[in-house]
């Protein structure tokens, strides 16, 4: 890493779900995901350049599309499909004793920002939220996978919420 800055190339990938179509309340830790009885990972795509790949994870944004949010988050991420919950609104379990060896970090995303129109939007960046991040993908993989979980909040029926990870290839 000449200057300490990785090197390879430079992707960004992005997730998006939608909430289910429902106001309930999410405790603190709760998931967020599209289903609250079929819950999926965020699942990012291609993060390695082969199967069985690494990089680096530099930068992440998360967006929201109701414009009044500040809660914060965590996105737990895995170099395998996490087996604990992954339902909305539902309690986060992981890392679990299955899953623990394939756990690459936890990021903290800060409290959103309202901007009063468009998203409210957070930035994940070394120096704070545990990046750099580097991972391994397993063999016969390219894509890393996240759970992500909240502070309590009220939100907006079928809330759109975007994550994009800035990933340096190996």
């Amino acid at each position: 890493m000449p200057g300490g800055q990785p090197v390879g190339s430079n992707v960004l990938i992005s997730v998006t779900k939608t909430r289910p179509s429902d106001t309930t309340a999410y405790g603190a830790g709760d998931v967020i995901s599209e289903s609250t009885g079929s819950g999926t990972a965020w699942t990012f795509s291609n993060a390695a350049k082969v199967k069985g790949g690494s990089g680096t994870i530099v930068r992440a944004v998360i967006l929201d599309d109701d414009t009044g949010r500040t809660q914060t988050g965590v996105l737990l991420l895995f170099n395998i499909t996490p087996t604990g919950n992954l339902n909305d609104n539902a309690a986060n379990t992981e890392p679990l004793s299955g899953t623990d060896d394939n756990f690459i970090g936890a990021m903290e995303f800060d409290a959103l920002i309202d901007q009063g129109t468009g998203y409210s939007y957070a930035t994940a960046v070394p120096g704070n939220s545990n990046l750099p991040m580097p991972f391994k993908c397993v063999q016969g993989d390219a894509s890393i996978y996240g759970v992500l979980s909240t502070t309590a909040f009220t939100p907006s029926s079928a809330e759109v919420f975007r994550i994009t990870l800035q990933v340096v290839q190996d």
